[in-house]
This record gives structure tokens, C-alpha cells and sequence, in this order.
């Protein structure tokens, strides 16, 4: 069976990583790009060999052809785009968050619910080889009960835009997008400690440097988390610190594992771009070396067997929808100096 896609949104990441692993995912084809700008879509469909282009959402919801939607668009359209296509029978996976806000949030599920189609949200760093590996081991036992983990993710980027620039970028408008980096790199780091250790954040901690609260105007964010089966775990998100290369620590009663070079595509990598897993215990130290994961294109394989029937999307409608509510109980948090338990976010009827 051959899933039938639509991208929404040509940006640069699209433009760089998603189409590029889309095109060559299993069972995938990439049949039309949506843009607003015509002569941007027929440029981005003439270099990636897509036949149709788009230029509103209205005619993607009209085209039969289309079984699938692929939302890179700004965040605050993704739940409208979910909701609308869901009634005709469109599944989509969303560039997370899933929503702005949790009642958006709540909106999408159950309308995927409700209609019967297929929502995921991606985080794709759920598929990288190495962190697969840890997840099975720790899952395993082969550390003993982990008590400890941490991550740090040192968002690359480049000299500050103009004030022009800024006030014309859709992540300025409260609209579009009303987090700061806790919400922005901070959500992936989390999630995928949190995926790796197969347990559930429950209560959350913070600090930023945030000057100001609407938008969150932070730069760097310290987090700190209680999970379910006990571990406490430490996220650190910055866009200052470009240099620092080891994502990942993760301490159990018998062993600890060490990841570097994971997160690679926002991060970048040292000069040996590999990841690396390092496992010490009583016997001494050992490191694996991993060739870099197609993240994107498991992701899409992944749904594309989802919507056939088989299996879920690797994060859920539902797991976007708690991921919103961490950020909001790290936001809540930070704004209020205490620790907030992520169940007071969730809705009560989901």
C-alpha cells in the first residue's frame, strides 16, 4: 500500500531534512507541497520531484488524492489543519506541538477520535539508532534501577536578526507560537529522556533567564523533573552555549550509559560526527559507535503502518497533548517558584 502525502509548509527544515528522508520512506508518496507563495511552492516541488503545488489549505482538503498530511506550517495552525482534515478523513502528522494551548490540544484528539484518522506528533529523536539502544538497555535492567538522567541541548544559531526581521517572524506572534525555549528545545529534550527511561514525567521544576513572561523571553532553561518509577532527571535547553556535545547522561544502581553526538541536526556535532554510547560499570568502559539515524524517514514509516492498521504513531495525539501540559506545568512553575505536578495540566476527560 502506498500512503499518499501532502506537505504543508516548504520552510527550511522542510526544505533541508524532512522532504529529502520523506521521499525515500517505504511505502511514501510525496504528492503535493501547500505554500501561499506559488512561485515558492513550484520552485520547492520542481527540486523535490512533487507533481502538485498548492497555495491554500482549502484545496488540499479538496483533493482526493491526498490520504495524508505532513503540518511543518507555524504552530498555530496545526490544530485547525488536524481538525479540518480529520473531517474528510485525513490523517496528519504534526511538526510538534501538537496545539498552542491545551484546550487546542484537546480539540485534536478527539477529533481524531471522533473520526477515526491517525494523528502523530513528531518527535523524530524517539527513532535515533543510539537512543533506541539505551532504551532497550535500560528497560533490561542492564544499569539496575536508574536514580538519575540528564540532557542538555545547545540550540545552534546564528547572529540575531533585525527588529524588522523579528517583528515579521511568524515565532514573534503570540498567534503562532507564545513559548519560549522551554516549550521550543526544551519539549525534545525532555521527551526523549523521558523515552528512553520508559517512564513519565509526573512533577517539574525550572529556571530561565527570562526577562519577561508573554512570549517567555528565555535563553537558557534548567528543568528538573520527577518521573514516574522515581528518577530524577535534569534538562538543560540554550541557545548561548553552542560548543557543549554530550546530550545525554543516564546513572543507574549498577551502571551508567553516556551519550554524544545525538541531536546532531540542531546541535551540530564534534569533529567526529558519530554518536557514541558509552556503558560503564564494575567490568570498566565500552563505546559504540552509531552512523547517524533517518529519523524522519522511520517517522513516516512509522505512520505510514499506523494508518494500514498496524501499530500507533511512535507519539500520539494523546502524547502530544501531555507534552503540552509538562511545558505548561514548567512554565507554571517557573512563573510561580514552586513544583507543579503535570496531572493539574492535563484535561480530566481525555
Amino acid at each position: 500500500m502506498t500512503i499518499r502525502w501532502a506537505l504543508l509548509g516548504p520552510g527550511r527544515h522542510a526544505e533541508r531534512i524532512v522532504v529529502p528522508q520523506m521521499i525515500k520512506a517505504a511505502g511514501t508518496e510525496v504528492i503535493a507541497v501547500m505554500s501561499r507563495d506559488r512561485a515558492r511552492g513550484e520552485a520547492f516541488a520542481r527540486k523535490h520531484g512533487i507533481p502538485k503545488v498548492l497555495t491554500s489549505f482549502d484545496d488540499v482538503l479538496r483533493d482526493r488524492d491526498i490520504d495524508a498530511l505532513y503540518d511543518a506550517t507555524p504552530d498555530g495552525l496545526h490544530a485547525q489543519h488536524a481538525i479540518e482534515a480529520a473531517k474528510t478523513g485525513r490523517h496528519s502528522l504534526i511538526e510538534k506541538p501538537l496545539a498552542v494551548s491545551i484546550v487546542e490540544g484537546e480539540q485534536v484528539v478527539a477529533a481524531g477520535s471522533r473520526h477515526g484518522v491517525k494523528i502523530g506528533v513528531v518527535f523524530n529523536q524517539r527513532h535515533e539508532e543510539v537512543h533506541q539502544d539505551a532504551r532497550r538497555m535500560v528497560l533490561r535492567g542492564e544499569i539496575g534501577e536508574v536514580k538519575l538522567a540528564s540532557v542538555q541541548i545547545p540550540l545552534r544559531i546564528t547572529a540575531p536578526p533585525s527588529a524588522g526581521v523579528i517583528a515579521a517572524n511568524w515565532r514573534a506572534d503570540l498567534k503562532m507560537r507564545s513559548v519560549g525555549i522551554v516549550g521550543s528545545i526544551g519539549d525534545h529534550a525532555c521527551d526523549t529522556l523521558a523515552y528512553m527511561l520508559g517512564q513519565e514525567i509526573e512533577e517539574v521544576s525550572a529556571f530561565t533567564d527570562a526577562t519577561q513572561n508573554v512570549p517567555p523571553s528565555d535563553r537558557v532553561s534548567g528543568m528538573l523533573m520527577k518521573l514516574s518509577k522515581g528518577a530524577i532527571g535534569y534538562a538543560a535547553a540554550s541557545f548561548t552555549t553552542p560548543f557543549a556535545r554530550r546530550p545525554f547522561e543516564i546513572h543507574g544502581t549498577k551502571g551508567s550509559l553516556i551519550i554524544e553526538n545525538s541531536f546532531a541536526y540542531l546541535t551540530g556535532a564534534s569533529e567526529d560526527p558519530r554518536p557514541k554510547l558509552t556503558i560503564i560499570n564494575e567490568a570498566g568502559s565500552s563505546t559504540r559507535d552509531y552512523a547517524p539515524t533517518e529519523c524522519f524517514r522511520l517517522e513516516i514509516e512509522q505512520f505510514n503502518r499506523a494508518i494500514e492498521g498496524n501499530g500507533e504513531p511512535m507519539t500520539t495525539a494523546y502524547e502530544g497533548l501531555r507534552a503540552l501540559a509538562i511545558g505548561e506545568a514548567f512554565y507554571d512553575a517557573i512563573r510561580r517558584g514552586r513544583v507543579a505536578r503535570v496531572a493539574e495540566f492535563m484535561p480530566e476527560q481525555i
